[in-house]
C-alpha cells in the first residue's frame, strides 16, 4: 500500500507531467509506503493512569503518521496475555483491559501471529518486562514511559516517552 507524494520513487505509476516530454521518457513518481502497525500497549499493574494516557497520546502520533484511512493500525492490549486486539482509526477506540504480571514477549509473539503481518512492532511499556531472546523479522520499537524505565535489550529501538502533567 502507497500514498501520493512524499519520499520514494516508483514506476509502478508513471509521473503525470511523462506525456508532457512527448513519450521520449518516462518519469517516476513519488510516493509514500503505509507500513502496517502493530502498538502493544502494557496494561499491567505497574502501569499508572498517566503512563497510560501516554501510551494513548502515542497511539495518536502513530494514527496520524500512518494516516487512519487504511485501517493499518492494530492495538494489542497486554499484561502477562493479551485481552484486547482492536483495529482502530482513533486511540478513542482502543480497549485497555489487563491489571495483572507484565510480559511484552506474549504481545509481540500475538503481533506477529496477527492476519495482516506488521512492518512495524511498537510496544508501549514502562520496561519492566521480559524481552524476547532474539530479535524478530519485523523492526521492533519499545517507546519506553515513565520517570526511570530499565534499557531493553540493545537491538530494541528505544523511544523515551515522558507524560504530560
Amino acid at each position: 500500500a502507497w500514498a501520493a507524494g512524499a519520499v520514494d520513487y516508483t514506476y509502478r505509476r508513471p509521473s503525470r507531467r511523462t506525456p508532457a516530454l512527448g513519450g521520449r521518457v518516462v518519469l517516476p513518481s513519488l510516493r509514500r509506503p503505509l507500513p502496517r502497525v502493530a502498538v502493544v500497549i502494557d496494561t499491567s499493574g505497574s502501569m499508572g493512569p498517566d503512563d497510560l494516557a501516554a501510551a494513548l497520546a502515542e497511539v495518536t502520533g502513530v494514527l496520524r503518521e500512518v494516516g487512519v484511512g487504511g485501517n493499518r493500525v492494530a492495538v494489542l492490549a497486554c499484561d502477562a496475555d493479551v485481552h484486547a486486539v482492536t483495529r482502530v482509526r482513533s486511540a478513542g477506540e482502543v480497549t485497555l483491559a489487563g491489571g495483572g504480571g507484565t510480559d511484552m514477549r506474549v504481545g509481540i509473539d500475538a503481533a506477529l501471529a496477527l492476519p495482516d503481518r506488521p512492518n512495524v512492532v511498537v510496544v508501549l511499556t514502562d520496561g519492566y518486562t521480559p524481552w524476547p531472546q532474539e530479535t524478530p523479522s519485523c523492526r521492533l520499537i519499545a517507546a519506553l514511559v515513565g520517570d526511570t524505565p530499565p534499557a531493553p535489550p540493545t537491538w530494541v529501538e528505544t523511544v523515551r516517552v515522558t507524560p504530560t502533567a
